[in-house]
């Protein structure tokens, strides 16, 4: 015959690490329970949003499913392993923390399996641990000491990285800014200086239109000016050419 066991023990008093150990010596059974769901699940590749890290449950006994596929999350898939298990020929550890603990939960277990041949037994996990289970509870939480350790280093690793990144973008951005800002500030001089170079030539042109007029003024003015001369020396040429006639009589008449 195979045998069906029942741990009885207490919540969080250590009787999934016994089981854990159990298993370990005596792999030819097989676990029954909801945390053997999850184990199913994450072999089988199925996401799930909070994942399957230690931190993902909130107990062994009666974990959350929170798949988001409505069989897994109802419990129906353990339903149907309960249904299905007295007709498997093997070794079974039903792992019920609660039902297993309360005597009315642990008759509907262990009336599941009777007339199938299986060997039922009830193992009590109360009492002193012996001393390898002591050993071995003590190496797990070094380990799992040493897994938070490492996680909190890996998490502490990941945001200097994360800040270094933010600070080589901050540079970059501020570098950024700044040859925007020299480049803005010579474009303006620039602009600044080809208006002041547009404005003196405007004036410049400004000034030569007003003196062409003047200029034009100032040559009728010279013009005029010469004229006149010239027409006072033509009379005194004939001033001169009458005196020299008159002279030229009186001398002639004496």
């Amino acid at each position: 015959k195979y045998e069906v066991l029942f741990p009885v023990g207490l919540p969080d008093e250590g009787t999934f690490d016994w089981l854990d150990a159990f298993l370990a010596k005596n792999p030819r059974y097989t676990e029954l329970s909801d945390r053997m769901v999850l184990d199913w699940a994450e072999k089988s590749s199925l996401w799930r949003p909070k994942g399957y890290g230690p931190h993902s449950r909130t107990s062994n006994d009666k974990p959350e499913m929170a798949f988001g596929l409505p069989d897994l999350d109802n419990y129906s898939v353990q339903r149907v392993l309960q249904e299905i298990a007295p007709l498997q020929r093997r070794n079974l550890v039903v792992m019920e923390v609660r039902n297993n603990l309360i005597k009315e939960e642990r008759a509907k277990l262990l009336q599941r399996f009777d007339g199938a041949g299986f060997v039922k037994v009830a193992q009590v996990v109360v009492g002193d641990p012996p001393a390898e289970y002591r050993e071995r509870t003590q190496q797990q939480l070094l380990q799992r000491k040493q897994e938070l350790s490492d996680r909190a280093f890996e998490l502490q690793k990941a945001e200097r990285q994360r800040q270094k990144a933010l600070e080589k973008v901050r540079k970059q951005m501020e570098k950024d800014r700044r040859k925007a800002e020299r480049e803005l500030k010579k474009k303006q001089v620039e602009e600044q200086k080809a208006q002041a170079a547009a404005q003196a030539a405007a004036q410049a042109a400004a000034q030569a239109a007003a003196q062409v007029p003047q200029a034009e003024a100032n040559g009728d003015e010279a013009k005029k000016e010469g004229d006149e001369m010239k027409v006072d020396e033509e009379a005194k040429v004939e001033e001169a050419k009458a005196e020299e006639a008159k002279a030229e009589e009186a001398k002639a008449e004496e």
